[in-house]
């Protein structure tokens, strides 16, 4: 907090220092640029604690906007300044300097962001994959064959295809890159896999037809369900807080064996927030490793679910209306 205090001095010296049009431009990419003072505390925001979080990030977010409004103001002056000493109108002159209100990132996006740099720093990869995948690999690698009941379980839009590629369907999980990387890497690996998946279900305050999922999987030798608590019960304790209430309940998915389910206490109910368990072997097969060598975990969660109870939303859709302002709200 004190060298925000410090820089909001400095700023007010170097903007009415400026007297020129360029002189302020370099001021503003000081001040307000990627590789600013200002930038750097934001960035490093994630690093605190939820309390400190809260207050750095508001008087980073106010100090911000004070210095975007004292270069506002310092070039309306030098705008008139010019007028008082011209005595005609070059046209072909440029402009006088443009000061726009600076964007927001979205808050799923912030959260996405955390998430990168939890995992990376526990020594995760990150991978992509398809937003379009083939059945094969969102449903059969998976264990669920096609008269496996438990494709019910995820209502499925379905794409026209052709040839060995249908049907084709958007993704209904960050699953469906599991086999993908597993056929073209050998364990031992940690990785995660965000992106977009779609399910066709109906939406309320708490589910959305299309959201940001990360999935994340882990292969080696000796790999346990412990390993999966303890790397989960982080995850939770990093983005919430250390005094986050978590708790672990048995549950099913095809492609694990034993599977899990995660809940966490928010507004005064258990909410669901993650399912996992230890990578079903027939699953490690279909990837190209043997089930009798290698052991491993598998998990995913929803990133517009975990902004949902950051900021304390009351419903999870006002993420994707139309609204510009939920940037600044949260």
């Amino acid at each position: 907090m004190q060298e925000l205090k410090e820089l909001s001095s400095e700023a007010k010296i170097l903007i009415s220092k400026s007297d020129t049009t360029a002189g302020l431009e370099a001021a503003r990419v000081e001040l307000l640029g990627k590789k600013s003072r200002i930038s750097a505390i934001l960035s490093s925001i994630s690093s605190l604690s939820m309390e400190d979080r809260k207050l750095v990030g508001a008087a980073a977010n106010v100090l911000r906007q004070e210095v975007e409004q004292q270069i506002l103001e310092r070039a309306q002056q030098l705008l008139v300044n010019q007028d008082d000493r011209l005595t005609h109108i070059d046209l072909s002159e440029p402009g006088g300097l443009y000061v726009h209100e600076s964007g927001h990132m979205h808050p799923t996006q912030v959260i996405l962001s955390d998430i990168y740099d939890i995992f990376l720093r526990l020594g995760f990869a990150v991978a992509d994959g398809p937003e379009i995948e083939t059945d094969w690999y969102n449903f059969e690698v998976l264990n669920m064959p096609a008269d496996h009941p438990a494709r019910e379980m995820q209502d499925t839009f379905y794409v026209v295809g052709d040839g060995k590629h249908a049907p084709l369907v958007p993704r209904t999980h960050t699953s469906a890159s599991q086999i993908r990387y597993m056929e073209q890497n050998q364990p031992p690996f940690k990785v995660i896999v965000p992106g977009r998946v779609y399910r066709n279900e109906d939406e309320d305050r708490t589910h959305i037809w299309s959201f940001y999922q990360v999935e994340g999987l882990v292969v080696g030798e000796g790999v346990s369900m412990a390993d999966l608590k303890g790397t989960l019960l982080h995850i939770m304790k990093e983005l919430f807080g250390p005094d986050t209430k978590v708790r672990f309940r048995p549950s099913y998915f095809p492609y694990t064996e034993p599977s899990v389910e995660i809940d966490v206490w928010y507004r005064d109910e258990w909410l669901e927030l993650c399912g996992g368990g230890m990578v079903h072997p027939e699953v490690l097969r279909q990837g190209g490793i043997d089930p009798e060598q290698y052991s491993g975990f598998a998990f995913g969660f929803g990133a517009d679910r975990l902004s949902f109870i950051r900021y304390g939303l009351q419903d999870i859709r006002v993420l994707w209306r139309p609204n510009l302002l939920i940037g600044k709200q949260v």
